[in-house]
C-alpha cells in the first residue's frame, strides 16, 4: 500500500488533476523543516546523493520533497493552455517517487500565504501548484517558488528505522537550500560540510 500523507488529500482537491543542537548530525531528530542528506551507501536510484526537505513528520507518517533532482517536464506541458505561473520558473523538480501526478510548490511569502498552505520553515510554505497558479495575490506576495512533481513518503516509524541504519543524516534547512540551483552538487557541499564538523 502506498503511503499518502493526510495533508496531501486536502491539497489534491486544489490541484490540477487533469494533467538542532549539536555538531553531530545524527543528534538531530527528523521533523518538518529538516533536511535528509542521503548516506553514500544509499544506492536506491530514487535517493542516491539526494537531499530531501521534510514537509511533514507526525503520527500519520513522513513526507518530503527532493531538492536536488530535475524533472523532464515543463510547466507549460502540465497546465491547461492559457494558464501560466508568473516568474522565471519553467521546469518542474522531481519531488519523489510517490504520486507523480501530484504537483506541489514551495513558496516564499512576503506576508500572507495562499490557502491551503503549510509553513515548512519560517516564511516558506508548501501548497498545491494549482493553488499557487490561481492565487490572485501571487504578484504581491510571492518572493520565490519552486514546483515539484511527486513526493517522497515514509510510513510511521519507517524513517526512524532508516536513520538508525545510517541511511540519512539530518540537518536544519534554510532558504538557501530550498531554492538552490546546485542540483546534485548540493549533496556534495552538504556532505563536505558535515565531514568538516566531525
Amino acid at each position: 500500500m502506498i503511503f499518502r500523507p493526510f495533508f496531501l488529500y486536502v491539497m489534491l482537491v486544489f490541484l490540477f488533476t487533469s494533467l538542532g543542537g549539536t555538531e553531530d548530525t545524527q543528534a538531530f531528530t527528523p521533523g518538518k523543516g529538516m533536511l535528509l542528506v542521503a548516506a553514500e551507501h544509499l544506492t536506491d536510484a530514487r535517493f542516491h546523493n539526494g537531499v530531501v526537505l521534510l514537509i511533514q513528520h507526525d503520527d500519520q507518517g513522513t513526507a518530503g520533497l527532493v531538492l536536488n533532482r530535475n524533472s523532464s517536464l515543463t510547466l507549460d506541458k502540465i497546465f491547461p493552455q492559457g494558464t501560466s505561473l508568473p516568474g522565471p520558473v519553467s521546469t518542474l523538480s522531481y519531488g519523489g517517487p510517490l504520486e507523480p501526478q501530484t504537483l506541489l510548490a514551495l513558496v516564499k511569502i512576503r506576508n500572507y500565504p495562499p490557502e491551503p498552505a503549510d509553513e515548512v520553515i519560517r516564511g516558506i510554505y508548501v501548497t498545491g501548484l494549482g493553488v499557487l497558479a490561481e492565487w490572485p495575490d501571487f504578484a504581491e506576495e510571492v518572493v520565490a517558488y519552486r514546483a515539484f512533481t511527486g513526493y517522497a513518503g515514509w510510513a510511521p516509524g519507517q524513517l526512524e528505522r532508516e536513520l538508525q541504519r545510517g541511511d540519512w543524516q539530518t540537518i536544519p534547512a534554510d532558504e538557501e537550500f530550498v531554492f538552490t540551483t546546485e542540483g546534485e552538487e548540493l549533496w556534495d557541499r552538504l556532505m563536505k560540510s558535515q565531514l568538516q564538523q566531525k
